[in-house]
């Protein structure tokens, strides 16, 4: 679906591939008969927040709103190119990797229209998400904590079904596999990108009362297990 032109730039022809959804701001440019109109994934519009969570639910709304980055689809025919502030490409065929990616919402610059994409809470997904939250007040009250710590927020997105999707990556983006009979990956959170399959990530602390201060940048580590793939990025730099 989607071609890489070069390292920083992909192309994809909407007449053969059906629909696409950017982050706003990457069409590069376009050849043929193609427009542009606004798109919401599902969930980002919940400014009400997390059912259950009362007031907190609340806070979770206001910082989804703030960590879900605006899209547009692209219909018509034509073929469009695609980037995001020179910022290296990975292309990822969701069929190749189980059917189901989740993805820093600043990292994903797009994806076909027919994958089924949603905002979900780090809290809510089968392992710890972003910060060993659980589900529940707690769980979000941890999320947020490991959420403010790391730069990674408490919502990721999560796309599924047959199709491929592009992501981002200072310095490129390169696979590590995470299986259950060897040791878990453990990774920078600046450097994580996402991840797919069956894959549980647990932020942990190196530091203690007698570190304090001598960790340098780290402190906080991302520890990635179960079954699947963790896609990390050459590079500490945030988007």
């Amino acid at each position: 679906m989607f071609t890489k032109v070069n390292s920083k730039i992909v192309s994809v022809d909407i007449g053969r591939s059906g629909p696409v959804i950017a982050r706003k701001g990457a069409m590069i440019f376009y050849k043929g008969n193609v427009f542009f109109q606004p798109h919401q994934i599902a969930g980002a519009g919940m400014g009400g927040g997390m059912p259950g969570l009362g007031a907190m639910g609340g806070m979770a709304g206001r910082m989804l709103a703030g960590e879900h980055e605006s899209t547009m689809i692209a219909q018509g025919q034509g073929e469009v190119h695609y980037g995001f502030l020179g910022i290296e490409v990975h292309v990822v065929d969701l069929g190749a990797v189980g059917g189901t990616i989740r993805v820093e919402a600043s990292r994903l610059l797009a994806y076909g229209a027919n994958l089924q994409a949603s905002v979900v809470s780090v809290a809510s997904q089968g392992g710890s998400g972003g910060g060993g939250g659980g589900g529940g007040l707690f769980g979000a009250l941890r999320s947020a904590a490991a959420g403010a710590v790391t730069g990674q927020g408490m919502f990721t997105t999560q796309l599924s079904g047959p199709g491929s999707a592009v992501i981002l990556g200072h310095g490129g983006v390169f696979e590590l596999e995470v299986t259950p009979n060897k040791p878990p990956v453990t990774v920078d959170p600046q450097a994580f990108v996402g991840s797919a399959g069956q894959v549980n990530t647990n932020l942990r602390s190196t530091v203690s009362w007698r570190n304090v201060g001598r960790t340098g940048g780290e402190a906080m580590q991302l520890e990635c297990s179960g079954q699947g793939i963790v896609y990390v990025q050459a590079s500490e730099e945030k988007l």
